[in-house]
């Protein structure tokens, strides 16, 4: 009876609560009846929907692009041994770090050494033997020289003597013609212009020997045997003094050593082994190391030489700056892949050849009509919404560049109003709403 009476009043109340919704109703579709009726639009109670817009306009992204890539060292270098020797010690182990300039090896010498010593001997004593000579062909010339000065001397001399001899000639001969002075006078002066002349002539012949024995000496152009003897010996002392320099710098390069730092990958040397040419020791330098990202023609024409790089290393979340050293042309004709050289620090050796890395390259600014990547209606970024006169309406537009925040789009004129955040703001194409007006 209990149960029966509670189900009959919660019917009741029910029936009362129909009845005074039904009576609400009926007023209020009375009141806009009456409301129309006398001319008056009717009033929305419900508030418009509220969304955050921005104004496109003039700026620039400065885009990036990721590429996959590989490690690898900043050259590997190969190091041999040509001599004929066998190896004595070996220093260095695979994996190892080395130095530029730490010796890897190092050969048997006795031989070279025993030769060197001989070379040395044989180059002081030819540099003595032309020193010699130097001495000897100077002391030549020397006597050359003077006897060339004294020649000279006496020939002036005789043509001062012949000169006056003539001069006397002709004033005995004008005193003779007056009755001053007997003929025997002006025959003994003819006499003497005679002598004076022959004295000359045999002063001049003198002097032209000087000059024969200076020249056949050498003097001058370098003629003859003194400057012959002297060249001879100045050519076999520069040889054995050559011989000498080529036996050092062979004995040099029994200490095979490190050209470049780096890690050691590769050795093939042992001691007691001849090592007949072959190539012993391979070194990765590492302590700058290239990532080499293979991209499409289209991502390739986007890079520039210089752009910087970010590199992480698979596995790390260090990250490591490049800079982009040269996009190499396709890897095989006909093909479109491209390969793109970044420069990369690696001073505490951390990166290792091989690495698998994810790089992040600067792509050059771009500039034109600016807004929100949020504002995209969908993935393919062909459109956005712009609200006009309170409606939201869909806009086509051409994706330029992007980067992480914002695009640059064709078909969008400077101080459109454009939804920020597409998926925030939960509108459709022909929605009214309200413009948020939050800074």
């Amino acid at each position: 009876m209990a149960a029966g009476r509670s189900v009959a009043r919660h019917t009741h109340v029910n029936a009362l609560a129909v009845s005074r919704l039904s009576t609400l109703t009926l007023i209020a579709l009375c009141a806009a009846c009456a409301t129309r009726a006398a001319g008056k639009p009717a009033v929305s109670t419900t508030p418009l929907p509220a969304v955050e817009t921005v104004v496109a306009h003039q700026g620039v992204v400065r885009p990036t692009l990721q590429i996959g890539g590989i490690i690898t060292p900043h050259r590997q270098v190969g190091i041999a041994a040509n001599l004929a020797e066998p190896i004595s010690e070996v220093n260095a182990e695979e994996g190892q770090s080395v130095r530029a300039g730490q010796t890897l090896a190092r050969l048997v010498t006795d031989d070279l050494d025993a030769q060197l010593e001989s070379a040395e001997r044989v180059a002081a004593e030819d540099v003595e033997r032309y020193k010699q000579s130097a001495y000897q062909a100077s002391a030549v010339n020397t006597q050359d020289r003077s006897a060339i000065l004294a020649a000279q001397a006496q020939l002036r001399q005789a043509q001062v003597n012949l000169a006056a001899a003539e001069n006397d000639l002709r004033r005995y001969f004008y005193l003779a013609s007056q009755g001053y002075v007997p003929a025997q006078t002006v025959q003994q002066q003819e006499t003497t212009v005679a002598v004076d002349r022959q004295a000359v002539t045999a002063a001049r012949a003198a002097l032209n020997g000087a000059i024969a024995n200076a020249r056949a000496d050498g003097s001058g152009a370098k003629e003859g045997a003194e400057q012959a003897a002297l060249a001879a010996a100045r050519e076999a002392a520069n040889a054995a003094r050559a011989s000498v320099e080529q036996l050092r710098r062979q004995i040099a390069r029994a200490t095979v050593i490190a050209p470049v730092g780096g890690v050691v990958d590769a050795v093939n040397a042992n001691p007691g082994e001849y090592p007949a040419g072959r190539q012993l020791f391979t070194i990765q330098e590492i302590d700058r190391v290239y990532a080499l990202l293979p991209a499409s023609a289209a991502q390739a024409v986007e890079i520039r030489r210089g752009a910087h790089a970010t590199i992480v290393a698979s596995g790390s979340t260090r990250q490591d700056r490049g800079t982009v050293v040269a996009v190499l042309d396709q890897v095989q004709p006909g093909t479109t892949n491209f390969t793109i050289k970044v420069d990369v620090p690696n001073a505490d050796l951390h990166l290792h050849s091989g690495m698998p890395l994810t790089s992040t390259i600067d792509e050059p600014p771009v500039r034109g009509i600016v807004v929100p990547v949020t504002a995209f209606v969908d993935d393919t970024h062909r459109s956005v919404y712009v609200v006009v006169d309170g409606i939201v309406r869909t806009h086509s537009v051409g994706e330029v560049k992007e980067d992480a925040r914002n695009a640059v789009v064709r078909g969008l004129s400077n101080g459109t109003v454009v939804v920020k955040d597409v998926e925030q703001a939960n509108v459709g194409n022909g929605d009214r709403v309200r413009i948020d007006r939050r800074p």
